[in-house]
């Protein structure tokens, strides 16, 4: 009976030892918001701009991929800088050596809706690593019957778009999510909050809420340093858990999507410190949790190609 009891003991602690481990092993990230640019090339550059003197220098993938990895990145989107059509092939073509970036989110902005559109986004989507596009400027009034189309055939191409809500107001979101109920839609940055330590402001709150009731549309969890208007932004976690906890009421933990915003981040602190910002918050609610925000649904939504873990 004794040694029974001793058997069953080394078992239940052996158990419980495996699942500790497990509940503690390191979550695998996928981090679909990182810039790159170049501010040697002879073309210029729209953004940054020579007067943000943090982050005006070169930032390509040799920057960023032993830093990435050392924080158990498993594959990082390039997410284009700036509205300029030449960048979206820029972005393919300077991540094509290195390994560790799976895909690359474009700016279509100035041309859709427009004849040049459907060539250009056709071209770049026989690169199986151009994900989609991100629309951070609106140049046309209203939501026209061609961007509707464009739009729809983003959805049938199976690419994503990214929204930087402004150009594009919550409304007309909800309106594109209505209409092409198949169009994979994601807010960056939290729909574009705005951050100052006082708390959210409540009309926001409500147009932010009524984003979640469509299923189609996905936000980031991502610059939370930058949506401070006050830079260096505070890096404690009490400033950002309204948000956070908002964003998790309203997406759940199907979702929400880590995202860097490296390295706009820099201005603030370096990388390591906005993922484990990020963790503090996730990790625990559980590994579960933290495996959708940080690796399974960006793989699911982005349809991220050649990434295992």
């Amino acid at each position: 009976m004794f040694r029974s009891y001793i058997f069953l003991a080394t078992v239940f602690l052996s158990l419980s030892f495996v699942s500790c481990q497990s509940d503690t092993e390191e979550v695998p990230i996928v981090d679909c918001h990182v810039h790159l640019w170049d501010t040697r090339r002879l073309e210029g550059i729209s953004w940054p701009r020579p007067e943000h003197k943090k982050i005006y220098r070169p930032y390509l993938p040799e920057h960023i991929s032993p830093i990435a990895k050392a924080n158990n990145v498993k594959g990082i989107v390039a997410m284009q800088s700036g509205q300029t059509t030449g960048d979206n092939q820029w972005n393919l073509d300077i991540i094509e050596k290195d390994p560790l970036f799976k895909g690359v989110i474009g700016n279509l902005s100035r041309v859709i809706a427009t004849k040049e559109f459907e060539p250009l986004f056709k071209n770049l989507c026989n690169n199986k690593k151009y994900l989609g596009y991100r629309l951070s400027g609106k140049y046309k009034e209203g939501l026209s019957e061609l961007l509707i189309r464009h739009l729809k055939l983003t959805a049938a191409k199976g690419k994503a778009v990214d929204f930087l809500v402004g150009g594009y107001s919550f409304k007309d979101i909800r309106e594109i999510a209505k209409k092409i109920p198949d169009l994979r839609i994601m807010l960056d940055h939290f729909g574009g909050v705005s951050l100052n330590g006082k708390g959210l402001n409540p009309d926001w709150v409500k147009e932010f809420k009524e984003m979640g009731k469509y299923p189609n549309i996905f936000c980031k969890v991502s610059a939370m340093y930058g949506r401070f208007k006050e830079q260096p932004a505070p890096k404690d976690l009490k400033y950002y858990t309204e948000i956070l906890d908002l964003a998790y009421e309203v997406f759940g933990e199907d979702r929400l999507i880590f995202s860097s915003d490296w390295p706009v981040t820099e201005q603030t602190a370096d990388y390591t410190s906005v993922v484990n910002l990020t963790k503090s918050y996730f990790n625990p609610k559980g590994k579960k949790v933290a495996r959708k925000v940080f690796f399974e649904n960006a793989r699911q939504f982005y349809k991220i190609p050649d990434l295992n873990n």
